[in-house]
Formats: structure tokens, sequence, C-alpha cells
């Protein structure tokens, strides 16, 4: 991994409080990240782990000292990493980081481990986790990743100094992706698309991460065409893709039926996430005005929550296209 603080885009509030950590060394024996996937805490976590563990006598992490090159290698033996085996963090898993933890340092004299998804942990596993919170061997610094705290046993949240990560404004992304080479049209569509976060916009510049979207334009596009064939013909193609992918392409249909909505309200361009499909939006924004936008994004999030339910997907979306196509008539 690159080890450079300004890796962490747009976050200076976490980096500062965790680089005052490291500089005075009151680094506090458990640390919380919380944050939306891909916003970047699992970056500056990594590099504070490095920053510990990091010999060096000035800014940490160096890079160059032997800790730092075996960190970069992800061959540090006194880096432990847990993540969720399956859906959950297991009580076997903490266990196993007992034992793991009862060792003394490999390298230098300090340890780190680093917990991702805890909010993931089964209540067992909390228990267990917290009791090695409240004794903690000496020098093992615990950094726990979440998306949101409130899983999280209040026990474990009053032993963990908090750090919370927020979403980036576009025009801060933007210029970020731009400096890190990415054309300005794509960087510009991509830190809107991803809700402010860094791993997202990434995700989304590289190649083909956009045909989802395509498809959930195809999928808006039918509803507005004669009798049921391309409905139909939409609801195959898309019952013909994982769980995962259905989600993400009926996502981006959320985001164009919010653009829909920004457009029929005249609230301005330079609110929508799909900037660079105003002109094909525009030609739909007629048949979509505020109400049946709104509509339609509360019918999308609960066929969202229905598939991940584990719902017959095909019925799901056939309900879904069938009541959006004639919601007008219902409706109006």
């Amino acid at each position: 991994m690159t080890m450079n603080w300004n890796e962490v885009i747009g976050h200076q509030d976490a980096v500062t409080i965790v680089k005052a950590m490291l500089s005075t060394g009151k680094m506090p024996h458990a640390l919380l990240f919380t944050g939306s996937a891909g916003i970047g805490k699992s970056l500056l976590a990594k590099l504070v782990a490095a920053g510990i563990l990091c010999s060096s006598d000035r800014e940490k992490p160096c890079g160059h000292c032997h800790s730092c090159v075996l960190f970069g290698r992800s061959e540090h033996p006194d880096f432990i990493q847990v993540a969720p085996d399956g859906a959950t963090i297991k009580i076997d898993q903490i266990r196993l980081l007992k034992n793991v933890a009862a060792l003394t340092p490999a390298v230098g004299s300090g340890r780190v481990c680093l917990i991702e998804d805890a909010e993931l942990m089964t209540v067992q596993a909390a228990n267990s986790l917290l009791k090695l919170l409240e004794e903690p061997p000496p020098g093992l610094v615990f950094i726990l990743i979440a998306g949101t705290s409130k899983p999280l046993l209040s026990t474990i949240l009053s032993r963990c100094r908090k750090v919370s990560f927020y979403p980036l404004p576009a025009s801060v992304l933007e210029q970020a992706l731009v400096h890190k080479g990415y054309e300005p049209a794509a960087a510009a569509i991509a830190a809107r698309l991803s809700g402010g976060r860094m791993g997202k916009a990434l995700t989304l510049l590289a190649p083909d991460a956009l045909v989802p979207r395509d498809m959930a334009l195809q999928l808006l596009a039918s509803i507005g065409q004669e009798g049921m064939t391309a409905i139909w013909e939409q609801t195959t193609k898309l019952a013909g893709l994982d769980t995962k992918d259905m989600v993400t392409v009926l996502g981006f249909f959320l985001y164009l039926l919010r653009d829909l909505l920004m457009l029929a309200g005249q609230y301005g361009e330079q609110l929508l996430y799909n900037i660079d499909l105003v002109q094909e939006l525009a030609g739909l924004v007629s048949a979509w005005p505020e109400c049946r936008s709104m509509v339609a994004i509360t019918a999308v999030k609960n066929t969202i929550r229905a598939i991940e339910s584990n719902a017959n997907t095909r019925l799901a979306l056939e309900e879904l296209l069938i009541n959006l196509k004639d919601w007008p008539e219902k409706g109006e």
C-alpha cells in the first residue's frame, strides 16, 4: 500500500486527530472508524496501523524502515486482521485473536489488530472481544472499522475513541480524481454517482462500471413504451442477474428517478447525479412529474428491500414495473 497521508482525500479532521496521536505517543488502546463503505476508513486505518508499528523517529509511517517495508508487503507479523467469515464475525475468530494477541511482538514493541466490518460481530463474538478490550495486552492497539456504530455494544463503544468519516463534496472528490490522472468528464460523473466516497468513485471509473446504469436507463425507457413487450424483456434481463448485480441496477434506477425529480421541479442541472445524461433525461421528464417520481422512488426502494430479503426476484420486478407503468392511470 502507499504510505502517504495525502492519499486520504478530504478527511483532514480525521487525519489531524490520528497524526497527533502518533506524534505525541498518546494512542488509545482502541479506535473506532465509522462511515459508509468506500469512504476512506480502511485506508486511514492501515496508515495508522503502519504508523504505530513504524520504527522511525520522524513522521510515521516513514515507508522506509524494516517495519514499514514488511507492512507494505502485507507481511508484518505484528499486524493482525479480522474480517467477517461469511456474513458475520464469529466467536471462534475472536478466540483465535485472543491466542494471537497473547504473543509478544515479533518486530518492534507494539502490535495492531484491525477488525473490519466490526458491526457484523455476533453477540458472542462481541462479548468475547469486550473482555479483550477491558484488559488489553501491553502494546496492542485495536482499530475497529464499521459502517455504523449502532449495532455495537455500548460497552465496546465506551472503550473506543471514535473517529467519524463523512461524504466528500462532489467538487472536492472530482478534483482529487483528476489529480490522480482521470479524465475530467469521467471524474465528474464518478464523483456525483459515488455519493462522496472515493472508493466508490474509483470503482465507477473501472471499465464497464456504468453498464448497470445503461441497463437502468433502458429500464426507465421501457416503462414509457406502448404495450408490455418491453416490460417483459427488461424483467427477463434483470431476473437473469445475481442479487448483488440486480440491486446495483436498481440503485442506478433510483439515481435516474431522483434526477428526473430534480428536472421536473426545475431545481437546476447542477444537482444532478447523471450529468452526462441530461439530454436523455430531459426527453423523459414530461412523463415523470414530481409526484410520479416520488412514488416511483418509494416503490423501487421497497423492491430492493424485498429482493435483499430473498423475495422471488422475477415477481418483485414484474410487480414494480407494472405498477410504475400503470401509475398515471391509477394516480391521475
